[in-house]
């Protein structure tokens, strides 16, 4: 699978909340569209809505916040969480900063010199 994120519809709020549209692409050509939010002092995450073929939103049946897991399902939030929008001791500024994370692969901070 192709995960991608819509670099215009990133926001970081004074919640400290990143929130994101997510497509997923898989090999057989099938799209997966997702409005997210990743609240990076709880390492947590929730899915607000899903994307509609007709381009309009449904909003999420079970929309609470979950835990952040690092295994095969989940390894995708995983490493937005630890290597782009929540790397330790960062705080995103404003969408423009988590912008730069995913243009760079990945937050400053994470990278070794």
């Amino acid at each position: 699978n192709s995960f991608m994120i819509d670099g215009e519809s990133l926001s970081v709020d004074a919640d400290r909340v990143v929130r994101f549209t997510m497509v997923v692409a898989t090999h057989s050509c099938a799209r997966n569209v997702s409005y997210e939010g990743m609240r990076c002092a709880t390492g947590e995450r929730r899915l607000y809505a899903l994307g509609r073929s007709d381009k309009t939103w449904s909003k999420a049946r079970n929309d609470q916040w979950l835990p952040i897991k690092d295994n095969s399902l989940n390894r995708h939030y995983a490493e937005l969480y630890s290597a782009y929008f929540c790397a330790i001791g960062v705080n995103l500024r404003d969408a423009d900063d988590a912008r730069r994370a995913l243009r760079h692969g990945g937050h400053p901070s994470t990278k070794q010199h």
